[in-house]
Protein backbone atom coordinates (compact mmCIF):
# COMPACT_ATOMS: atom_id res chain seq x y z
CA UNK A 1 0.00 0.00 0.00
CA UNK A 2 2.70 2.57 0.73
CA UNK A 3 4.40 1.82 -2.39
CA UNK A 4 1.71 2.29 -4.18
CA UNK A 5 0.94 5.27 -2.39
CA UNK A 6 4.64 6.43 -3.49
CA UNK A 7 4.14 5.56 -6.98
CA UNK A 8 1.28 8.11 -6.97
CA UNK A 9 3.20 11.09 -5.15
CA UNK A 10 6.09 10.48 -7.92
CA UNK A 11 3.82 10.93 -10.39
CA UNK A 12 2.00 13.25 -9.02
CA UNK A 13 5.10 15.73 -8.42
CA UNK A 14 6.56 14.59 -12.45
CA UNK A 15 3.55 16.18 -13.80
CA UNK A 16 3.57 19.62 -11.81
CA UNK A 17 7.57 19.83 -12.32
CA UNK A 18 6.29 19.60 -16.14
CA UNK A 19 3.37 21.67 -15.89
CA UNK A 20 5.68 24.58 -13.57
CA UNK A 21 8.39 24.53 -15.96
CA UNK A 22 6.02 24.66 -19.68
CA UNK A 23 4.21 27.57 -17.66
CA UNK A 24 8.03 29.04 -17.18
CA UNK A 25 8.61 28.76 -20.79
CA UNK A 26 5.18 29.57 -22.29
CA UNK A 27 5.27 32.88 -19.81
CA UNK A 28 8.67 34.33 -21.21
CA UNK A 29 6.47 33.42 -24.60
CA UNK A 30 3.91 35.65 -23.72
CA UNK A 31 6.07 38.62 -24.32
CA UNK A 32 5.84 38.56 -28.09
CA UNK A 33 3.90 38.92 -30.81
CA UNK A 34 1.63 42.50 -31.70
CA UNK A 35 -1.23 40.11 -32.83
CA UNK A 36 -3.65 43.53 -33.87
CA UNK A 37 -6.67 41.74 -34.72
CA UNK A 38 -7.82 38.62 -32.80
CA UNK A 39 -6.51 38.58 -29.47
CA UNK A 40 -6.96 42.17 -28.74
CA UNK A 41 -11.18 42.02 -30.59
CA UNK A 42 -11.51 39.37 -27.53
CA UNK A 43 -10.71 41.67 -25.13
CA UNK A 44 -12.35 44.89 -26.64
CA UNK A 45 -15.62 43.34 -26.99
CA UNK A 46 -15.94 42.44 -23.44
CA UNK A 47 -14.25 46.22 -22.82
CA UNK A 48 -17.48 47.86 -24.23
CA UNK A 49 -19.98 45.36 -21.81
CA UNK A 50 -17.74 47.31 -18.94
CA UNK A 51 -18.06 50.71 -20.35
CA UNK A 52 -22.16 50.01 -19.83
CA UNK A 53 -22.66 48.72 -23.47
CA UNK A 54 -25.69 45.74 -23.72
CA UNK A 55 -25.12 42.31 -24.70
CA UNK A 56 -27.30 40.87 -27.56
CA UNK A 57 -28.22 44.88 -27.94
CA UNK A 58 -25.24 46.98 -28.49
CA UNK A 59 -23.18 44.07 -29.57
CA UNK A 60 -24.07 42.59 -33.15
CA UNK A 61 -21.03 40.12 -33.68
CA UNK A 62 -21.98 36.09 -33.48
CA UNK A 63 -19.10 35.51 -31.13
CA UNK A 64 -20.16 38.10 -28.16
CA UNK A 65 -21.69 35.48 -25.73
CA UNK A 66 -18.31 34.23 -24.67
CA UNK A 67 -17.68 37.51 -22.87
CA UNK A 68 -20.54 36.61 -20.22
CA UNK A 69 -17.09 34.59 -19.15
CA UNK A 70 -14.86 37.10 -19.39
CA UNK A 71 -16.46 40.04 -18.21
CA UNK A 72 -16.10 38.85 -14.25
CA UNK A 73 -12.59 38.40 -15.14
CA UNK A 74 -12.03 41.85 -16.64
CA UNK A 75 -14.01 43.34 -13.86
CA UNK A 76 -11.75 41.61 -11.40
CA UNK A 77 -8.62 42.91 -13.28
CA UNK A 78 -9.81 46.63 -13.09
CA UNK A 79 -10.82 46.50 -9.73
CA UNK A 80 -6.77 46.11 -9.28
CA UNK A 81 -5.45 47.70 -12.31
CA UNK A 82 -7.68 51.16 -12.98
CA UNK A 83 -6.51 51.37 -16.98
CA UNK A 84 -6.29 48.99 -19.76
CA UNK A 85 -2.27 49.37 -19.98
CA UNK A 86 -1.03 46.14 -20.73
CA UNK A 87 -4.51 44.34 -20.32
CA UNK A 88 -3.45 42.46 -23.26
CA UNK A 89 -0.52 40.97 -21.65
CA UNK A 90 -2.38 40.56 -18.63
CA UNK A 91 -4.92 38.79 -20.39
CA UNK A 92 -2.02 36.24 -22.15
CA UNK A 93 -1.47 35.03 -18.06
CA UNK A 94 -4.95 34.67 -17.46
CA UNK A 95 -5.28 32.19 -20.25
CA UNK A 96 -2.09 30.62 -19.34
CA UNK A 97 -3.43 30.18 -15.96
CA UNK A 98 -6.83 28.82 -17.36
CA UNK A 99 -5.06 26.43 -19.12
CA UNK A 100 -3.00 24.96 -16.45
CA UNK A 101 -6.14 24.84 -14.17
CA UNK A 102 -7.88 22.48 -17.04
CA UNK A 103 -4.88 20.62 -17.18
CA UNK A 104 -4.23 19.89 -13.29
CA UNK A 105 -8.00 18.79 -13.38
CA UNK A 106 -7.91 16.55 -16.30
CA UNK A 107 -4.91 14.75 -14.21
CA UNK A 108 -6.76 14.89 -10.87
CA UNK A 109 -10.04 13.47 -12.47
CA UNK A 110 -7.91 10.58 -15.06
CA UNK A 111 -6.58 8.47 -11.83
CA UNK A 112 -7.85 5.77 -12.76
CA UNK A 113 -5.56 5.34 -15.33
CA UNK A 114 -2.14 5.61 -14.02
CA UNK A 115 0.98 7.69 -15.04
CA UNK A 116 0.00 8.00 -18.62
CA UNK A 117 -2.89 10.23 -17.70
CA UNK A 118 -0.20 12.95 -17.21
CA UNK A 119 -0.18 12.86 -21.25
CA UNK A 120 -3.37 13.98 -21.91
CA UNK A 121 -3.56 16.50 -19.40
CA UNK A 122 -0.04 18.29 -20.45
CA UNK A 123 -1.34 17.64 -24.05
CA UNK A 124 -4.07 20.38 -23.30
CA UNK A 125 -1.62 22.79 -21.99
CA UNK A 126 0.88 22.23 -24.92
CA UNK A 127 -1.60 23.39 -27.84
CA UNK A 128 -3.74 26.42 -27.99
CA UNK A 129 -5.59 27.22 -31.41
CA UNK A 130 -3.79 29.01 -34.20
CA UNK A 131 -1.37 29.78 -30.72
CA UNK A 132 -3.29 32.78 -29.83
CA UNK A 133 -3.13 32.98 -26.38
CA UNK A 134 -6.04 34.58 -25.05
CA UNK A 135 -9.48 33.79 -23.61
CA UNK A 136 -11.68 33.33 -26.37
CA UNK A 137 -14.80 31.69 -27.91
CA UNK A 138 -12.10 29.42 -29.66
CA UNK A 139 -9.77 28.78 -26.40
CA UNK A 140 -12.64 28.71 -24.01
CA UNK A 141 -14.61 25.89 -25.42
CA UNK A 142 -12.44 23.94 -26.03
CA UNK A 143 -11.25 24.01 -22.50
CA UNK A 144 -14.93 23.31 -21.34
CA UNK A 145 -15.84 20.62 -23.95
CA UNK A 146 -12.37 18.78 -22.62
CA UNK A 147 -13.49 19.55 -19.14
CA UNK A 148 -16.88 17.76 -19.50
CA UNK A 149 -15.52 14.88 -21.21
CA UNK A 150 -13.18 13.74 -18.81
CA UNK A 151 -15.74 14.51 -15.65
CA UNK A 152 -17.77 11.48 -17.67
CA UNK A 153 -15.10 9.18 -19.27
CA UNK A 154 -13.09 9.26 -15.76
CA UNK A 155 -15.47 8.49 -12.81
CA UNK A 156 -16.70 5.01 -12.40
CA UNK A 157 -19.86 6.00 -11.15
CA UNK A 158 -21.22 9.54 -11.92
CA UNK A 159 -22.55 11.07 -9.13
CA UNK A 160 -24.89 14.03 -8.73
CA UNK A 161 -22.22 16.74 -8.02
CA UNK A 162 -20.45 15.54 -11.12
CA UNK A 163 -23.27 15.84 -12.68
CA UNK A 164 -24.00 19.60 -12.15
CA UNK A 165 -20.49 20.27 -12.43
CA UNK A 166 -21.02 19.00 -15.94
CA UNK A 167 -23.77 20.81 -16.98
CA UNK A 168 -21.84 23.96 -15.72
CA UNK A 169 -19.01 23.34 -17.99
CA UNK A 170 -21.50 22.65 -21.17
CA UNK A 171 -23.12 26.08 -20.75
CA UNK A 172 -19.51 27.60 -20.35
CA UNK A 173 -18.96 25.36 -23.99
CA UNK A 174 -22.59 26.48 -25.40
CA UNK A 175 -21.61 30.55 -24.28
CA UNK A 176 -18.31 29.80 -26.24
CA UNK A 177 -19.84 28.38 -29.13
CA UNK A 178 -23.85 27.80 -29.40
CA UNK A 179 -23.26 24.91 -31.82
CA UNK A 180 -21.70 22.74 -29.19
CA UNK A 181 -25.28 22.52 -27.66
CA UNK A 182 -25.20 19.56 -30.28
CA UNK A 183 -23.40 17.40 -27.87
CA UNK A 184 -25.90 18.22 -25.10
CA UNK A 185 -29.13 17.59 -27.32
CA UNK A 186 -27.22 14.17 -28.59
CA UNK A 187 -26.67 13.02 -25.30
CA UNK A 188 -29.78 13.62 -23.44
CA UNK A 189 -31.49 11.71 -26.46
CA UNK A 190 -28.93 8.55 -26.27
CA UNK A 191 -30.15 8.55 -22.43
CA UNK A 192 -33.58 9.00 -22.76
CA UNK A 193 -33.08 6.22 -25.13
CA UNK A 194 -31.08 3.98 -22.59
CA UNK A 195 -33.75 4.64 -19.74
CA UNK A 196 -36.51 3.83 -22.11
CA UNK A 197 -35.13 0.22 -22.76
CA UNK A 198 -33.61 -0.04 -18.89
CA UNK A 199 -37.19 0.06 -18.21
CA UNK A 200 -37.98 -2.63 -20.79
CA UNK A 201 -35.50 -4.84 -19.83
CA UNK A 202 -35.28 -4.75 -16.31
CA UNK A 203 -31.50 -3.48 -16.82
CA UNK A 204 -30.17 -0.50 -15.05
CA UNK A 205 -28.44 1.68 -17.50
CA UNK A 206 -24.84 2.65 -16.70
CA UNK A 207 -24.90 5.93 -14.61
CA UNK A 208 -23.23 8.62 -17.26
CA UNK A 209 -26.60 6.93 -19.70
CA UNK A 210 -29.13 7.31 -17.48
CA UNK A 211 -31.59 10.28 -17.68
CA UNK A 212 -30.96 11.14 -14.31
CA UNK A 213 -27.48 12.43 -14.84
CA UNK A 214 -28.73 13.88 -17.86
CA UNK A 215 -31.45 15.90 -15.21
CA UNK A 216 -28.48 17.31 -13.26
CA UNK A 217 -26.43 18.14 -16.24
CA UNK A 218 -29.21 20.61 -16.90
CA UNK A 219 -29.42 21.69 -13.85
CA UNK A 220 -25.89 22.66 -13.62
CA UNK A 221 -26.35 24.36 -16.83
CA UNK A 222 -30.12 25.63 -15.82
CA UNK A 223 -28.19 27.80 -13.30
CA UNK A 224 -25.43 29.79 -15.37
CA UNK A 225 -28.53 29.88 -17.81
CA UNK A 226 -30.26 31.93 -15.13
CA UNK A 227 -27.23 33.96 -14.26
CA UNK A 228 -26.72 34.89 -18.16
CA UNK A 229 -30.60 35.91 -18.19
CA UNK A 230 -30.34 37.78 -15.57
CA UNK A 231 -27.32 39.74 -16.59
CA UNK A 232 -29.10 40.36 -20.40
CA UNK A 233 -31.69 41.55 -19.10
CA UNK A 234 -30.18 44.31 -16.55
CA UNK A 235 -29.32 45.89 -19.25
CA UNK A 236 -32.28 45.70 -22.14
CA UNK A 237 -35.45 44.18 -22.64
CA UNK A 238 -36.94 41.34 -24.80
CA UNK A 239 -38.37 43.43 -27.80
CA UNK A 240 -34.41 45.22 -27.63
CA UNK A 241 -32.77 42.03 -28.19
CA UNK A 242 -35.59 40.28 -30.53
CA UNK A 243 -34.90 43.69 -32.65
CA UNK A 244 -31.44 43.48 -33.58
CA UNK A 245 -31.72 39.26 -33.44
CA UNK A 246 -31.83 39.05 -37.26
CA UNK A 247 -28.37 41.38 -37.82
CA UNK A 248 -26.51 39.15 -35.12
CA UNK A 249 -27.92 35.50 -36.83
CA UNK A 250 -26.68 37.51 -40.56
CA UNK A 251 -23.24 35.38 -41.58
CA UNK A 252 -23.15 33.72 -44.82
CA UNK A 253 -21.21 30.60 -43.97
CA UNK A 254 -24.05 29.71 -41.52
CA UNK A 255 -26.55 30.10 -44.31
CA UNK A 256 -24.85 27.49 -46.63
CA UNK A 257 -26.53 24.43 -47.32
CA UNK A 258 -26.14 21.78 -44.38
CA UNK A 259 -25.13 18.95 -46.82
CA UNK A 260 -22.53 21.55 -48.64
CA UNK A 261 -21.22 22.26 -44.59
CA UNK A 262 -20.95 18.53 -44.17
CA UNK A 263 -19.39 17.39 -47.03
CA UNK A 264 -16.98 19.76 -46.74
CA UNK A 265 -15.78 18.68 -43.38
CA UNK A 266 -14.81 15.30 -44.69
CA UNK A 267 -13.42 16.78 -48.29
CA UNK A 268 -10.94 19.34 -46.07
CA UNK A 269 -9.55 15.36 -44.08
CA UNK A 270 -9.40 14.28 -46.50
CA UNK A 271 -7.35 16.90 -48.39
CA UNK A 272 -4.80 17.43 -45.71
CA UNK A 273 -4.22 13.79 -44.50
CA UNK A 274 -5.27 11.63 -47.52
CA UNK A 275 -2.42 9.33 -46.86
CA UNK A 276 -3.38 8.46 -43.35
CA UNK A 277 -7.42 8.54 -43.88
CA UNK A 278 -6.94 5.60 -46.78
CA UNK A 279 -4.06 3.90 -44.54
CA UNK A 280 -7.12 3.88 -41.50
CA UNK A 281 -9.70 2.55 -43.30
CA UNK A 282 -7.86 -0.17 -44.81
CA UNK A 283 -6.67 -1.02 -41.70
CA UNK A 284 -10.47 -1.35 -40.49
CA UNK A 285 -11.59 -3.13 -43.34
CA UNK A 286 -8.64 -5.95 -43.13
CA UNK A 287 -9.62 -5.99 -39.26
CA UNK A 288 -13.46 -6.86 -40.18
CA UNK A 289 -12.72 -9.12 -42.86
CA UNK A 290 -9.80 -11.21 -40.91
CA UNK A 291 -11.86 -13.19 -38.60
CA UNK A 292 -9.34 -16.02 -37.72
CA UNK A 293 -7.09 -12.98 -36.94
CA UNK A 294 -4.24 -14.06 -39.14
CA UNK A 295 -2.44 -10.33 -38.96
CA UNK A 296 -1.37 -9.53 -35.30
CA UNK A 297 -3.02 -6.78 -33.16
CA UNK A 298 0.04 -4.85 -32.91
CA UNK A 299 0.69 -4.79 -36.79
CA UNK A 300 -2.32 -2.78 -37.57
CA UNK A 301 -1.29 -0.38 -34.92
CA UNK A 302 1.71 -0.01 -35.60
CA UNK A 303 0.80 0.69 -38.82
CA UNK A 304 -1.94 3.17 -38.21
CA UNK A 305 0.74 4.89 -35.80
CA UNK A 306 3.53 5.28 -38.82
CA UNK A 307 1.48 7.12 -40.93
CA UNK A 308 0.35 9.47 -38.22
CA UNK A 309 4.09 10.54 -37.19
CA UNK A 310 4.92 11.94 -40.82
CA UNK A 311 1.52 14.04 -40.75
CA UNK A 312 2.74 15.24 -37.12
CA UNK A 313 6.62 16.08 -38.31
CA UNK A 314 5.39 17.83 -41.69
CA UNK A 315 2.51 19.85 -39.98
CA UNK A 316 4.64 20.77 -36.61
CA UNK A 317 8.19 21.46 -38.08
CA UNK A 318 7.65 22.47 -41.96
CA UNK A 319 4.39 23.74 -42.55
CA UNK A 320 4.21 27.28 -42.44
CA UNK A 321 0.42 28.43 -41.88
CA UNK A 322 -1.14 27.72 -38.55
CA UNK A 323 0.81 23.72 -37.84
CA UNK A 324 -0.19 24.01 -34.14
CA UNK A 325 -3.50 23.17 -35.28
CA UNK A 326 -3.31 21.05 -38.36
CA UNK A 327 -0.96 18.71 -36.78
CA UNK A 328 -3.29 17.68 -33.64
CA UNK A 329 -5.54 15.42 -36.42
CA UNK A 330 -3.10 13.03 -37.22
CA UNK A 331 -3.02 11.16 -33.88
CA UNK A 332 -6.81 10.54 -33.80
CA UNK A 333 -6.48 8.29 -36.25
CA UNK A 334 -4.40 5.45 -34.58
CA UNK A 335 -6.82 6.00 -31.32
CA UNK A 336 -9.66 4.66 -33.19
CA UNK A 337 -7.62 1.53 -35.09
CA UNK A 338 -6.47 1.64 -31.12
CA UNK A 339 -9.83 1.04 -29.93
CA UNK A 340 -10.90 -1.38 -32.32
CA UNK A 341 -7.87 -3.87 -31.79
CA UNK A 342 -8.11 -4.03 -28.24
CA UNK A 343 -9.86 -6.99 -26.02
CA UNK A 344 -10.45 -5.40 -23.22
CA UNK A 345 -12.16 -2.25 -24.84
CA UNK A 346 -12.81 1.00 -22.64
CA UNK A 347 -16.62 1.92 -23.86
CA UNK A 348 -16.98 4.72 -21.13
CA UNK A 349 -13.68 6.17 -22.74
CA UNK A 350 -14.52 5.56 -26.55
CA UNK A 351 -18.00 6.61 -26.47
CA UNK A 352 -17.97 8.95 -23.00
CA UNK A 353 -14.94 10.81 -24.59
CA UNK A 354 -13.18 10.41 -28.22
CA UNK A 355 -16.67 9.96 -30.14
CA UNK A 356 -18.10 12.95 -28.66
CA UNK A 357 -14.95 14.53 -29.33
CA UNK A 358 -14.66 13.79 -32.50
CA UNK A 359 -18.44 14.92 -32.91
CA UNK A 360 -17.27 18.16 -31.57
CA UNK A 361 -15.06 18.83 -34.55
CA UNK A 362 -17.86 18.81 -36.57
CA UNK A 363 -20.15 21.34 -34.95
CA UNK A 364 -16.68 23.63 -34.95
CA UNK A 365 -17.00 23.17 -38.53
CA UNK A 366 -20.62 24.31 -38.65
CA UNK A 367 -19.99 27.06 -36.84
CA UNK A 368 -17.28 28.68 -38.26
CA UNK A 369 -15.88 30.25 -41.54
CA UNK A 370 -12.33 29.29 -41.16
CA UNK A 371 -12.33 25.64 -42.45
CA UNK A 372 -9.66 23.05 -41.41
CA UNK A 373 -8.03 25.94 -38.96
CA UNK A 374 -10.85 25.31 -36.55
CA UNK A 375 -11.57 22.07 -37.14
CA UNK A 376 -7.79 20.93 -36.67
CA UNK A 377 -7.80 22.80 -33.87
CA UNK A 378 -11.15 21.24 -32.04
CA UNK A 379 -9.18 17.40 -32.94
CA UNK A 380 -7.38 18.40 -29.58
CA UNK A 381 -9.96 16.75 -27.77
CA UNK A 382 -10.25 13.42 -29.52
CA UNK A 383 -6.27 13.26 -29.64
CA UNK A 384 -6.11 13.70 -25.66
CA UNK A 385 -8.62 10.66 -25.57
CA UNK A 386 -6.16 8.89 -28.30
CA UNK A 387 -3.35 8.91 -25.72
CA UNK A 388 -4.89 6.78 -23.70
CA UNK A 389 -6.61 4.54 -25.96
CA UNK A 390 -3.24 3.72 -27.83
CA UNK A 391 -1.63 2.99 -24.40
CA UNK A 392 -4.26 1.05 -23.13
CA UNK A 393 -4.02 -1.20 -26.55
CA UNK A 394 -0.45 -1.35 -25.92
CA UNK A 395 -0.75 -2.54 -22.53
CA UNK A 396 -2.38 -5.64 -23.79
CA UNK A 397 0.94 -7.13 -25.45
CA UNK A 398 4.02 -7.52 -24.13
CA UNK A 399 5.95 -6.38 -27.58
CA UNK A 400 8.56 -4.20 -26.87
CA UNK A 401 8.98 -2.64 -30.28
CA UNK A 402 5.29 -1.22 -30.33
CA UNK A 403 5.85 0.21 -26.98
CA UNK A 404 8.78 2.27 -28.41
CA UNK A 405 7.21 3.49 -31.76
CA UNK A 406 4.31 4.86 -29.44
CA UNK A 407 7.19 6.61 -27.40
CA UNK A 408 8.71 7.75 -30.59
CA UNK A 409 4.70 8.68 -31.81
CA UNK A 410 4.09 10.91 -28.44
CA UNK A 411 7.59 12.60 -28.35
CA UNK A 412 6.99 13.64 -31.81
CA UNK A 413 3.36 14.69 -31.16
CA UNK A 414 5.03 17.19 -28.04
CA UNK A 415 7.77 17.95 -29.33
CA UNK A 416 5.62 19.83 -32.42
CA UNK A 417 3.08 21.57 -30.22
CA UNK A 418 6.22 22.92 -28.13
CA UNK A 419 7.75 24.30 -31.39
CA UNK A 420 5.05 25.42 -32.80
CA UNK A 421 3.91 27.29 -29.40
CA UNK A 422 7.32 28.70 -28.61
CA UNK A 423 8.14 29.70 -32.34
CA UNK A 424 4.90 30.15 -34.48
CA UNK A 425 3.62 33.96 -34.08
CA UNK A 426 -0.22 34.51 -35.21
CA UNK A 427 -0.13 38.26 -36.68
CA UNK A 428 3.37 39.37 -36.34
CA UNK A 429 6.93 38.59 -37.76
CA UNK A 430 8.88 35.36 -36.65
CA UNK A 431 10.10 35.58 -33.34
CA UNK A 432 13.93 36.76 -33.78
CA UNK A 433 12.50 40.32 -35.40
CA UNK A 434 10.76 40.68 -32.01
CA UNK A 435 12.96 43.02 -30.75
CA UNK A 436 11.31 46.31 -30.33
CA UNK A 437 8.64 46.77 -26.86
CA UNK A 438 6.00 48.71 -26.51
CA UNK A 439 6.00 50.98 -23.59
CA UNK A 440 2.46 52.07 -23.35
CA UNK A 441 -1.60 51.46 -23.84
CA UNK A 442 -3.49 48.19 -23.96
CA UNK A 443 -0.06 46.34 -25.95
CA UNK A 444 2.37 47.39 -23.01
CA UNK A 445 5.64 45.47 -22.08
CA UNK A 446 5.00 43.16 -25.69
CA UNK A 447 7.97 43.01 -27.99
CA UNK A 448 7.37 43.47 -31.73
CA UNK A 449 9.10 44.55 -34.94
CA UNK A 450 10.48 47.81 -35.33
CA UNK A 451 7.71 48.55 -38.37
CA UNK A 452 4.17 47.27 -35.86
CA UNK A 453 6.35 49.23 -33.20
CA UNK A 454 6.02 52.76 -35.20
CA UNK A 455 2.19 52.08 -36.30
CA UNK A 456 0.95 51.31 -32.65
CA UNK A 457 2.88 54.60 -31.83
CA UNK A 458 1.32 56.59 -34.29
CA UNK A 459 -2.12 55.65 -33.98
CA UNK A 460 -1.99 55.93 -30.41
CA UNK A 461 -0.73 59.48 -31.12
CA UNK A 462 -4.03 60.22 -33.07
CA UNK A 463 -5.94 59.15 -30.56
CA UNK A 464 -4.03 61.17 -27.93
CA UNK A 465 -4.41 64.01 -30.47
CA UNK A 466 -8.18 63.75 -30.57
CA UNK A 467 -8.02 63.96 -26.87
CA UNK A 468 -10.94 61.84 -26.82
CA UNK A 469 -13.39 61.72 -23.20
CA UNK A 470 -16.02 59.59 -21.80
CA UNK A 471 -18.31 62.03 -23.37
CA UNK A 472 -17.33 60.81 -26.79
CA UNK A 473 -17.75 57.98 -28.62
CA UNK A 474 -15.43 56.57 -31.39
CA UNK A 475 -16.46 54.06 -34.53
CA UNK A 476 -13.10 53.00 -35.93
CA UNK A 477 -13.43 51.88 -40.40
CA UNK A 478 -11.30 48.93 -40.84
CA UNK A 479 -9.69 46.41 -38.71
CA UNK A 480 -8.04 47.78 -35.18
CA UNK A 481 -10.02 46.87 -31.83
CA UNK A 482 -6.69 47.65 -30.18
CA UNK A 483 -8.19 51.26 -30.55
CA UNK A 484 -10.78 51.14 -28.55
CA UNK A 485 -8.81 49.89 -25.32
CA UNK A 486 -6.48 52.70 -25.47
CA UNK A 487 -9.48 55.48 -24.57
CA UNK A 488 -12.18 56.05 -22.34
CA UNK A 489 -14.67 56.92 -25.81
CA UNK A 490 -17.41 54.76 -26.00
CA UNK A 491 -17.62 52.19 -28.85
CA UNK A 492 -19.77 53.28 -31.45
CA UNK A 493 -20.08 50.22 -34.31
CA UNK A 494 -22.11 47.03 -33.79
CA UNK A 495 -18.95 45.12 -33.29
CA UNK A 496 -14.84 45.78 -32.49
CA UNK A 497 -14.05 43.50 -35.04
CA UNK A 498 -13.60 44.41 -38.72
CA UNK A 499 -15.99 47.50 -40.00
CA UNK A 500 -15.41 48.34 -43.29
CA UNK A 501 -17.03 51.18 -44.72
CA UNK A 502 -19.16 49.33 -47.67
CA UNK A 503 -20.80 47.04 -44.49
CA UNK A 504 -24.43 47.70 -45.13
CA UNK A 505 -24.71 47.15 -41.25
CA UNK A 506 -23.75 50.55 -40.12
CA UNK A 507 -26.54 52.30 -41.03
CA UNK A 508 -28.95 50.02 -39.65
CA UNK A 509 -27.08 49.94 -36.47
CA UNK A 510 -27.73 53.82 -36.00
CA UNK A 511 -31.05 53.84 -37.18
CA UNK A 512 -32.14 51.20 -34.41
CA UNK A 513 -29.40 53.12 -32.33
CA UNK A 514 -29.33 57.42 -32.91
CA UNK A 515 -27.94 57.40 -29.55
CA UNK A 516 -24.83 55.61 -30.55
CA UNK A 517 -24.11 57.89 -34.16
CA UNK A 518 -20.12 58.58 -33.23
CA UNK A 519 -18.74 62.28 -32.80
CA UNK A 520 -15.37 61.05 -33.90
CA UNK A 521 -15.03 58.50 -36.91
CA UNK A 522 -11.84 57.15 -37.62
CA UNK A 523 -10.74 55.93 -41.06
CA UNK A 524 -7.73 53.28 -39.96
CA UNK A 525 -5.20 52.77 -42.54
CA UNK A 526 -6.99 54.70 -45.11
CA UNK A 527 -5.99 56.93 -48.03
CA UNK A 528 -7.94 59.95 -48.85
CA UNK A 529 -10.09 58.87 -51.46
CA UNK A 530 -12.48 57.03 -48.85
CA UNK A 531 -13.97 60.44 -48.88
CA UNK A 532 -15.75 59.83 -51.90
CA UNK A 533 -17.73 56.71 -50.26
CA UNK A 534 -20.97 56.41 -49.47
CA UNK A 535 -20.15 55.97 -46.06
CA UNK A 536 -18.11 59.24 -45.84
CA UNK A 537 -20.83 61.56 -47.51
CA UNK A 538 -23.31 60.11 -44.77
CA UNK A 539 -21.49 61.67 -41.81
CA UNK A 540 -20.50 64.91 -44.13
CA UNK A 541 -24.05 65.29 -44.66
CA UNK A 542 -24.53 64.98 -41.55
CA UNK A 543 -22.27 68.22 -40.50
CA UNK A 544 -18.87 66.42 -39.68
CA UNK A 545 -15.50 67.67 -40.44
CA UNK A 546 -12.76 66.10 -41.77
CA UNK A 547 -8.43 65.68 -40.96
CA UNK A 548 -5.88 63.83 -41.87
CA UNK A 549 -3.63 62.18 -39.35
CA UNK A 550 -0.66 60.20 -39.23
CA UNK A 551 -2.38 56.39 -39.85
CA UNK A 552 -5.79 57.01 -41.03
CA UNK A 553 -8.73 59.87 -41.94
CA UNK A 554 -11.02 61.18 -39.24
CA UNK A 555 -14.36 62.27 -39.52
CA UNK A 556 -15.19 64.56 -36.44
CA UNK A 557 -19.17 66.14 -34.86
CA UNK A 558 -18.35 67.36 -31.80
Amino acid sequence: MMEKTGRQRYIIWIFAGLLVLGFLVFGWRQFFGFNKNDEIFYISTVYRFFQGDAMLIDEWNNGQLFAFITYPIFMLVRLFHNSNDGIVLIFRFLYLFFQAAVATYCFVRLKRFGWIRIFPALFYFVTTPYNINALSYNTLVLGFVLLTLVTVASADEIKTRDAVLCGVFIAGAVLSNPYAVILFVLYGCICAGCSLYGKRTGRKPDSALSFRTFFFMGVGAFIIFVLFVAFVFSRGTLQEILEGFSYIVMDSERQKDFWEKLSKYFIRIHRYYKIEVYVTGILLLLRLADRKRKIPDPAYLAVSVISAIPYIIYYGFFWEMVGINYMLIPLSFPGLTAYVVSTDKDRRLFYGWYVPGVIYTLAAHFATNTGIYTVSAAYMIAGAASMLLIWKAVKEHSAVWLRILVCILLVVQFAGCIWQRIFYVWGDEHLPELNVRLETGPMEGIYTTEENAGLYGDVLQDMDDLELTFQDKLFVVGIAPWMYLYTDAECASHSTWETLETDPLIRIYYELHPEKLPTVVYYYQYEEDVLDTDLAYYFKDMGYEVSVMRRGIVLQRR
